[in-house]
C-alpha cells in the first residue's frame, strides 16, 4: 500500500504541474482482462476465500504464480507503454523468488512478528507457509529477492518489501508521470504520445 501512495504522490505532482487527467484516456492496454484475473487470483489465494472455495494448501501457491505470470504477460503485451518495463522486471523478480521457493515468497523470519496474526505465527513456527508466505532460512533460494527489506517504523501501512517491489514503483511512477504530462498528438490520423515508444520515438 505505502508503494501505491507513492505512485499516487507521483501522479498528484504531474497535475499539479500541468498533467492532465484527460490524457489517460488514449491509453489503449492490450488484454486488460489479465490484470482483473490476476488480481482476483490473488485476493482469492491470500485470503480465507481460499478455504471457502476448497482450494487446496497445494493448489494454492500455483494459483498465486499463475496469477502474477498474468500480469507479466499483460506487461509483455504492452511493453511499449513507457514504464511498463521497469514494472516486468520488478514482477519477474518477485515471480523469480516464488517460483524458486516452492510457490511461496520468502519473508524474514522476525518480520512475521509485525505483519501476521497468532494463528498465522504458529503456522510459520511449525515451518508451514502462511498463506503466500514462509520464513526464510538456509534453504532460502533467491534471498536478496525476498521480502527482506523493511520499512520505516513510522510507515505503518507497510512493513517489508522487496526489490522487485522497489522496481514496480519506480515503473508506475514513470507510467503516470509521462501519460498525465505528456499531450497527445496526432499522425497521419492516428493519435500518438511520447509516453508510447515507437522506431521515431527510441
Amino acid at each position: 500500500m505505502a508503494f501505491v501512495i507513492v505512485v499516487l504522490l507521483a501522479a498528484a505532482v504531474a497535475l499539479l504541474t500541468g498533467g492532465r487527467l484527460s490524457n489517460l484516456k488514449n491509453i489503449q492496454f492490450r488484454f486488460p482482462w489479465l490484470v482483473l484475473a490476476a488480481v482476483a487470483l490473488k485476493i482469492v489465494t491470500n485470503s480465507n476465500l481460499r478455504y471457502t472455495l476448497g482450494i487446496s494448501d497445494l493448489l494454492a501457491p500455483k494459483l498465486y504464480m499463475l496469477s502474477l505470470g498474468l500480469v507479466v504477460l499483460f506487461v509483455i503485451l504492452n511493453i511499449g507503454l513507457r514504464g511498463l518495463a521497469l514494472i516486468g522486471l520488478g514482477l519477474l523478480s518477485n515471480l523469480a523468488a516464488i517460483f524458486f521457493n516452492g510457490g511461496y515468497m520468502p519473508l524474514k523470519r522476525e518480520y512475521f512478528m509485525l505483519i501476521a496474526s497468532a494463528e498465522e505465527l504458529e503456522k510459520i513456527n511449525q515451518g508451514l507457509p502462511a498463506y503466500n508466505y514462509i520464513a526464510t532460512g538456509p534453504q532460502t533460494k533467491l534471498y536478496y529477492l525476498s521480502d527482506i527489506f523493511l520499512m520505516p517504523h513510522w510507515i505503518f501501512i507497510t512493513k517489508v518489501f522487496s526489490v522487485g517491489d522497489v522496481l514496480i514503483t519506480i515503473g508506475g511512477c514513470i507510467f503516470v508521470w509521462f501519460f498525465l504530462k505528456t499531450p497527445v498528438k496526432r499522425k497521419n490520423g492516428i493519435l500518438t504520445s511520447i509516453g508510447y515508444r515507437s522506431n521515431d520515438n527510441p
